[in-house]
């Protein structure tokens, strides 16, 4: 009776093993344990590309509505200065000038040793706007998210300010994102990123809760800046065998000629040129932000405005 039940038993489990490894097969079933971790980890250059590819098909569906220049809009960019009127705003002012002149020092835009050579490196210069960008694009993510949980906890609306300040940090977004095509920063840069970061958003966040309209005149000004650094980049880009005088001709990265719809045939002059444009974009709405004393009127920019 024993000999009858193991034989049974073994012929019931061998059935069900066969139906299982049958159900397995029809399912293409592949065991953890075979399964490669490398896939989730590394990544070849054929994925990166597909993955590239994939991004910039798919860009549309995923970025927020924003302005589309045209070639007279982003060729009329005055360098202009807001007016300071209360002390607030002096102090945005001279803040990010005593900012600028750091920041220059430190990239080697502004040369101050007599071995620095006189012209800005490529180089320099791709650092210099990466760099820029990974502190731009701060200021509107914490404004925004500051303002999205005070319509939160005070059951009311925003006006419209939040979707004008996360579109202007995905717009810094992807303004780097772009630069990040032409060259790769050092682990050390990185690490200095990383610091600028934390040290950044802690003090915008801190200043924004307490004196949001001051923090909007601070970004206007650091807009002012941005726009005079992209002003010279394209004037160095106009000299003939300057470090950029060759992006009359370097072809646009994908990323770019997507989202600012610039043709097939664009180049680098023309994404900083629609780069300069943007950042005297966000001038103009930061410096309206701060006129507001109350920090409650409706917001007078609608979407892809």
């Amino acid at each position: 009776m024993q000999s009858f039940a193991r034989k049974f038993c073994t012929s019931s489990a061998l059935v069900h093993h066969s139906n299982n490894a049958l159900f397995k097969q029809s399912i293409n079933y592949t065991p953890l344990y075979q399964m490669s971790v490398k896939q989730h980890f590394k990544v070849t250059k054929k994925a990166m590309a597909q993955q590239e590819k994939q991004t910039i098909d798919s860009k549309k569906l995923y970025s927020f509505p924003h302005p589309i220049w045209s070639q007279e809009e982003v060729k009329n960019c005055p360098i202009t200065s807001k007016q300071r009127i209360t002390i607030g705003d002096s102090f945005a002012y001279y803040f990010i000038q005593s900012l600028r002149v750091g920041f220059d020092v430190m990239s080697g835009y502004k040369k101050i040793f007599p071995w620095q050579s006189s012209q800005v490196s490529e180089r320099k210069w791709i650092n210099r706007m990466i760099f820029l960008e990974t502190v731009a694009g701060v200021p509107g993510f914490v404004a925004g998210m500051v303002r999205h949980l005070r319509s939160l906890r005070n059951m009311e609306r925003d006006q419209g300010w939040i979707h004008t300040l996360i579109e202007e940090a995905e717009n810094e977004r992807v303004h780097l994102l772009t630069f990040l095509q032409v060259r790769q920063p050092s682990n050390i840069f990185r690490m200095g990123v990383i610091f600028a970061q934390v040290w950044y958003v802690a003090l915008f966040s801190s200043l924004y809760i307490a004196f949001p309209r001051v923090t909007h005149r601070v970004v206007g000004y650091l807009e002012e800046e941005a726009v005079k650094t992209y002003t010279h980049c394209l004037s160095e880009i106009e000299k003939e065998n300057s470090p950029l005088s060759h992006w009359k001709t370097k072809a646009a990265p994908e990323i770019a000629k997507g989202y600012w719809n610039l043709g097939e045939n664009a180049t680098m002059k023309d994404v900083v040129y629609a780069v300069r444009k943007d950042e005297e974009h966000h001038k103009d709405v930061n410096h309206d932000f701060a006129d507001d004393y109350t920090q409650q009127q409706p917001n007078p920019y609608s979407p892809e405005q």
